[in-house]
């Protein structure tokens, strides 16, 4: 293990994933989502080296990479290098230094959970690499840089990673929002989703002009958004949205409602709880709302025994963390 040179101290930063509550796809139509920061984090630490150029290790998942200073500024930007080499000026970088990513808590098995690891990725990249370069990159920035590692995307899973809490997203504008009093369960359904190809069947359905089911969308997206002063009133939205957005889904073919979503969603009913995919579905993680917390407990014991895996986790308050050792 590397170990902190005199030239300066191990930086450790960390950003927080997000789930998405509603408005996943009509956010890109213009309409306001609700996001929540998750406490799964992936964290970012850099330590100085007295030799042996950069190295880049990662766990979660697995890869470890040495590369010169200058193959790091010839990086593609789809690569941990290449989002690096956007956030620091090339006489600005350090000759050495060991790069560690841990998005560990963002895997489930090998899996990935689907909760933003990529946009917290870059948000505790960018946070690191601000102490030792000088410069914090604007939110603007950091989707730009975002939308070139992972191929696309709002920018809402960056904002989430930047404030932490739950926002209201619309059109790159946040606004701090918060969630009624309901309970909640989390559920992995067993598979990853590549949120790129969803969201590349929802374009070129939507093409140039926004077709009905989309316009729905959008209404019932604004809807939940602006009911979340009571839990009754949210939970009644939120309903009416999921079954919007599956009745897109259907007419469009995306997938979002894959059939761990849809076993999920037929136990959620039984007991009485609101369950949707959070994001751009398929796989990856969905959440069950109620405000009975028997209803909720029963819901995630079912699906459990079904095959499903409850996750724990919890909204998280902090966004970016930054200490240096």
């Amino acid at each position: 293990m590397s170990r902190p040179t005199p030239a300066g101290d191990a930086v450790e930063a960390s950003a927080p994933g997000k789930l998405v509550v509603s408005g996943e796809y009509a956010v890109l139509a213009g309409a306001p989502a609700l996001v929540a920061a998750v406490d799964r984090r992936v964290t970012c630490t850099l330590v100085p080296r007295d030799a042996g150029g950069w190295r880049f290790v990662s766990t979660g998942f697995e890869t470890e990479q040495a590369l010169t200073r200058d193959a790091v500024f010839q990086a593609p930007p789809n690569t941990v290098a290449g989002v690096v080499r956007q956030l620091i000026a090339e006489d600005r970088a350090p000759g050495h230094i060991e790069v560690r990513i841990d998005s560990a808590p963002c895997h489930l098995h090998g899996a990935k959970l689907g909760v933003g690891s990529s946009a917290a990725l870059v948000a505790a990249v960018a946070a690191a690499f601000s102490v030792i370069g000088g410069d914090a990159p604007r939110l603007a920035k950091l989707v730009a840089i975002h939308k070139s590692f992972q191929g696309g995307g709002s920018g809402l899973d960056v904002a989430a990673a930047v404030t932490g809490g739950v926002i209201r997203f619309q059109d790159q504008r946040i606004v701090p929002a918060r969630l009624p009093d309901v309970h909640k369960a989390f559920v992995f359904v067993g598979t990853s989703t590549r949120t790129a190809d969803l969201v590349a069947r929802f374009d070129a359905w939507r093409g140039v002009a926004n077709p009905l089911g989309l316009e729905r969308l959008i209404e019932a997206a604004v809807e939940v958004a602006d009911c979340t002063v009571s839990a009754g009133l949210f939970l009644d939205a939120l309903r009416e949205y999921t079954d919007v957005l599956e009745r897109m889904d259907r007419m469009a073919q995306i997938g979002i409602f894959g059939p761990g979503h849809q076993a999920a969603r037929e136990i959620a009913a039984r007991c009485r709880v609101v369950y949707k995919p959070c994001g751009a579905g398929g796989g990856d993680t969905g959440v069950g709302f109620a405000a009975d917390q028997e209803a909720v407990a029963r819901f995630a014991n079912e699906a459990g025994d079904s095959g499903l895996t409850i996750v724990p986790m919890e909204v998280s308050d902090d966004g970016i963390r930054i200490r240096t050792e």
